[in-house]
């Protein structure tokens, strides 16, 4: 396996990546915290949830990975930059939401034990 040279000196494209990567690890993280916590007063809706939100976190990962290799290839090969489409960022988002109504259903559940 040979290993390409980077696009660019400062790694920026590189650095984004890794950027996006820390962030769908870390709602993945939150998500099944959010199982954790909701699942047993809330049972399958808040398992159904969770898994709804972790497979969105895992598409936006996917889609990340598929922009950054397909722009590091346009960029060494000096061709132009490829039209993706802005679907990573709205699995990242649904899953974001998916994460609240999670933390909504706790709250809720704290609420109505008078905690």
């Amino acid at each position: 396996m040979t290993r390409e040279r980077p696009f660019d000196p400062g790694l920026q494209p590189e650095r984004t990546l890794l950027a996006w990567q820390r962030t769908v690890l870390s709602l993945v993280a939150f998500v099944t915290i959010g199982v954790r916590l909701t699942a047993p007063d809330r049972g399958a809706v808040a398992v159904a949830t969770g898994l709804v939100g972790l497979a969105l976190a895992i598409t936006a990962y996917l889609g990340v990975r598929f922009r950054y290799r397909r722009a590091h290839v346009a960029l060494t090969r000096n061709a132009s930059l490829p039209q993706v489409g802005a679907w990573p960022l709205a699995a990242l988002a649904g899953s974001t939401v998916l994460l609240g109504l999670l933390a909504a259903l706790y709250l809720a559940e704290g609420l109505r034990f008078g905690l």
